[in-house]
C-alpha cells in the first residue's frame, strides 16, 4: 500500500527562490493567471495576519511537462538538466500572486489590454493588524503612512531611515519579519508516472473546471526533446485551416483519429485515448494531420462544403480521416460511391449526436469495408427522409444536424448572388447563428407573418445567400416584388435561382406568392436530391471535381485563372493585350516548375465559361478558340514550345472553360511583345519579370 504524502512547509523567500531558479513550475495545463490585484492584496493580508491560506500541492519528478514559459513580462528559467522538478498541481494563483506581488510585477494577462502593476500593493502602516475586519494590505494606495509591499520586503533598514520613523521601520521589519517566517503548507506527490499527477490534479479541480482529455494528452505527450507539444501543434494547425475556413474544428476530432489507429480493438473512447503510448502518438502525428488536411479538401472540392460551421458534425471528419490514413490517394470507382452515401446517411440520421465514440468505433469496420471496395450494410441506421413532407416539418435552426445536412447539399450547388449571379461567399463567423443574413427565409418571415402564414421558418424556406443582400434588398418584401426587382438587374437570374434547388420562378409559387406552393416544390427538389445522394444514383465525372478542387483552392504558384482570352469583359470588345498576358503567363510556367491555367473562370472561382471569346472567331466553336490559344503562343513565344501543352475543355457549372496544362521547360522561354523580349517566372500567384542579372542567376539554379 502506499504511504500517504506528508505535509511540508515552505518560507516565502524559499518560495520565490525555487520558482526563480526553475525548480518550481506551473504545467501548462493548469489555467491562465487569472487573480485581480485587490484578491492578491486579500492573500497578502490573510498571511500578514497569520491566517492559513490552503495548502500546495507540488508533484516532484524527473519528467519535463511542457510549462508555462512566462507570466506577463516575467519571463521565468528553464528548469536545470540535474534536478527534480516540483510542478503545481494545487495553487497555481496563489503562488502566482504571491510571485508577482514579491517581484512588483506588471502583468497583463491573457485576453486583456490592461496591464495590471502589482508593485502597487501597499501595507497601511497605520492600520490596527489585531482588527480582524480591518484590511492592512490594501490595492489602492491609501492617504495613510504606508510603504509598497515590494519596498516593505525588498529593501534594507538603511534605505527606510531618509522616509520613516523608528517607529515605522519597526513596525515594517515586524511585517517583514512576518511574511518571510510564515510556514506555506505544502504537499510533494513523490509517483514518478504522470498519470498519478493527473489524476491528483483532476479529483482535486472537481470544484473548478476539470481538465480536457485534450490538455491531459497534450501534458503526457509533450516531448522537449523531440520538440512535441500536441497543444501548439494543434494552434498552429487551426491557424492553417483559416485559409480553408475549417478552422472551427475540436481537437477531440485528432484524438478519435488516434484512438481509432493505434488502439488494439480500433476505440476511441476516453479511457482507451488515455492509455496510448506516447512514443506511438508521436510517431504519427504528422500521418494523422495529412489524413485530417486531406479529409477537409475533399469536403470542400467534392462534397463543396466550403466552411466547418455547415458540417453537420464535426466527428464525420474522423472516419474520412482514418479513410485517408490508409489511402494515401484520392478514393476511386466505387469508393467514391460508397463514401458519399456513408456521408449523407450519418449526416441524416442524427447519429452522431450522442454516444460518438461508441458510433465511430462501429462506422470504422464500414470505413474497413469500403477501403476493400465493398459497400457497408446501414439496416440498423435510420435516415429521416420518408417524403418531402419530413423537410417540411422541419423546422430551421443552425445547430441542428439535420439542418445542417441540407445546408451542406444547397452548398454543394454553389448558390448564385440573386443580384449579379456571383458565387455567394460564406463564411464560419457568419453562419454560427441562426439570424445569421447568409440564411435567408426566401418568404420573408416578417412578410409571412403579416399574412398570417405559418411554418415560416422550415428548413425548405431557407436559402444562402450574401451576407448584405437581405439588409439591402430584399427585407420584408413579397418574393414576387423583390425577385421582379432582381430580373431588371440580372439576365441570368433563372440560373442564380436554380442553383439554390429552386427549379423554375414560374413554376414554384413566387409570382403568386403562393408559399404552400413554393414548400412543395421545394421540398421535392431538396428531397430528390437527398435521396440520390443515399441511394447513389447521382454520378459525377472525376475531372470535374479534381478540377473544381483545384479551383476551389485559388490561385497560386501552379494555378492560374482568367477570365477571358481576348475579350475585355469592361469594355466590351477585343482586347489583343489580354492575348500577351495570356502568353506570358505560359512562359511563366514554362520557365517555372510547370503549372495550369484556366480560362474561362474569374478571380471568385466563378465559371464564366468561353462564349464570348468564341463569338469572335471565325471557326465558333472550341476547336477554333484552341487554334487562336496556339496561335498566340506561337506568335509571343515561338513554335517550340507545343508538346510542353495539353489543352482541354472540361465543363464546369453547365460553361464550358479551357484547363491548360503547362510542362516545364527544359531551357529558357521568352515572351515577345512589339519586338521586345521578356522573362517571366511564376511567384506566389503571379508571374513577375526579371531583369538579365536576375535572369542570368535564375537560369544558373534553376536549369543545373
Amino acid at each position: 500500500m502506499n504511504k500517504q504524502p506528508k505535509p511540508d512547509s515552505k518560507k516565502y523567500t524559499d518560495l520565490i527562490s525555487e520558482i526563480q531558479k526553475g525548480q518550481i513550475k506551473i504545467p501548462k495545463f493548469q489555467r491562465d493567471f487569472v487573480w485581480s490585484i485587490d484578491k492578491t492584496a486579500k492573500l497578502l493580508d490573510s498571511i500578514l495576519k497569520g491566517y492559513p491560506i490552503g495548502t500546495f500541492i507540488l508533484w516532484e519528478t524527473n519528467e519535463r511537462l511542457n510549462d508555462i514559459k512566462n507570466i506577463g513580462n516575467l519571463v521565468l528559467p528553464p528548469v536545470p538538466d540535474d534536478i527534480k522538478v516540483q510542478y503545481v498541481l494545487d495553487g497555481q494563483q496563489r503562488i502566482t500572486s504571491l510571485y508577482a506581488a514579491f517581484l512588483g510585477a506588471s502583468i497583463q494577462k491573457e485576453g486583456e489590454k490592461k496591464i495590471t502593476n502589482y508593485g502597487s500593493i501597499f501595507v497601511d502602516l497605520e492600520g490596527d493588524i489585531d482588527n480582524n475586519d480591518e484590511q492592512i494590505i490594501l490595492s489602492e494606495q491609501p492617504e495613510t503612512k504606508n510603504i509598497s509591499l515590494k519596498d516593505l520586503l525588498n529593501s534594507k533598514y538603511s534605505d527606510l531611515r531618509e522616509n520613516y520613523s523608528n517607529e515605522d521601520i519597526d513596525k515594517i521589519q515586524e511585517y517583514k519579519e512576518t511574511f518571510t517566517s510564515y510556514d506555506f503548507s505544502t504537499v510533494v506527490l513523490r509517483k514518478e508516472d504522470i498519470d498519478s499527477a493527473i489524476e491528483v490534479f483532476t479529483r482535486i479541480n472537481t470544484g473548478g473546471q476539470t481538465l480536457t482529455l485534450f490538455e491531459i494528452m497534450s501534458a503526457k505527450t509533450y516531448d522537449e526533446e523531440q520538440k512535441f507539444d500536441m497543444q501548439d501543434r494543434f494552434q498552429k494547425l487551426l491557424k492553417q485551416l483559416e485559409v480553408s475556413k475549417y478552422e472551427t474544428i475540436s481537437s477531440t476530432v485528432i484524438l478519435n483519429v488516434l484512438g481509432l489507429i493505434l488502439s488494439k480493438n480500433k476505440e476511441c473512447k476516453r479511457k482507451v485515448v488515455l492509455q496510448l503510448d506516447k512514443q506511438s502518438i508521436i510517431d504519427i502525428w504528422d500521418d494523422v494531420i495529412s489524413s485530417l488536411k486531406e479529409s477537409i479538401d475533399y469536403f470542400r472540392s467534392v462534397y463543396r462544403i466550403p466552411v466547418s460551421t455547415l458540417l453537420p458534425y464535426d466527428a464525420l471528419l474522423v472516419p474520412f480521416s482514418y479513410f485517408f490514413y490508409y489511402h494515401k490517394e484520392k478514393p476511386k470507382g466505387e469508393q467514391i460511391k460508397y463514401l458519399e452515401e456513408f456521408f449523407w446517411r450519418i449526416s441524416l440520421s442524427y447519429r452522431y449526436s450522442s454516444s460518438t465514440e461508441s458510433k465511430l468505433a462501429q462506422d470504422i469496420k464500414r470505413i474497413d469495408q469500403i477501403l476493400n471496395g465493398e459497400r457497408p450494410n446501414y439496416d440498423e441506421l435510420k435516415v429521416f427522409l420518408s417524403s418531402p413532407r419530413d423537410l417540411i416539418d422541419t423546422n430551421f435552426s443552425a445547430g441542428n444536424s439535420y439542418c445542417k445536412a441540407v445546408l451542406c447539399l444547397l452548398a454543394y450547388s454553389e448558390p448564385k448572388d440573386f443580384q449579379d449571379n456571383g458565387k455567394v461567399i460564406l463564411d464560419n463567423s457568419w453562419l454560427k447563428m441562426a439570424n445569421s443574413k447568409n440564411y435567408h427565409h426566401f418568404f420573408p418571415k416578417s412578410y409571412l407573418r403579416k399574412q398570417g402564414i405559418g411554418n415560416e421558418n422550415s428548413i425548405v424556406n431557407i436559402t444562402l445567400v450574401g451576407a448584405d443582400l437581405n439588409k439591402r434588398k430584399i427585407r420584408a418584401k413579397a418574393p414576387s416584388i423583390y425577385i421582379q426587382d432582381f430580373l431588371d438587374e440580372n439576365a441570368e437570374l433563372h440560373k442564380s435561382i436554380k442553383s439554390h434547388l429552386i427549379d423554375d420562378i414560374d413554376d414554384f409559387g413566387i409570382h403568386s406568392d403562393d408559399y404552400s406552393v413554393f414548400l412543395e416544390k421545394r421540398a421535392t427538389s431538396i428531397y430528390k436530391a437527398l435521396k440520390n445522394r443515399i441511394e447513389f444514383t447521382k454520378t459525377e465525372k472525376i475531372e470535374d471535381t479534381e478540377l473544381k478542387e483545384l479551383i476551389l483552392i485559388g490561385e497560386n504558384e501552379k494555378l492560374e485563372m482568367k477570365s477571358t482570352l481576348r475579350y475585355d469583359l469592361r469594355q466590351n470588345i477585343v482586347n489583343k493585350n489580354l492575348e500577351y498576358v495570356i502568353a506570358k503567363t505560359v512562359s511563366a510556367f514554362l520557365n517555372s516548375e510547370g503549372g495550369i491555367l484556366i480560362i474561362g473562370v474569374d478571380d471568385n472561382g466563378n465559371a464564366l465559361g468561353l462564349d464570348k471569346d468564341i463569338e469572335t472567331f471565325s471557326k465558333k466553336d472550341v476547336d477554333g478558340f484552341e487554334l487562336h490559344l496556339r496561335n498566340i503562343i506561337k506568335k509571343h513565344l515561338g513554335s517550340n514550345f507545343e508538346k510542353h501543352l495539353k489543352i482541354t475543355f472540361p465543363i464546369i457549372d453547365e460553361k464550358t472553360i479551357c484547363k491548360v496544362k503547362i510542362l516545364k521547360s527544359g531551357k529558357p522561354v521568352f515572351a515577345n511583345f512589339e519586338g521586345k523580349d521578356s522573362f517571366y517566372v511564376r511567384n506566389g500567384n503571379s508571374s513577375i519579370p526579371k531583369n538579365r542579372e536576375e535572369q542570368s542567376e535564375y537560369e544558373k539554379l534553376h536549369w543545373k
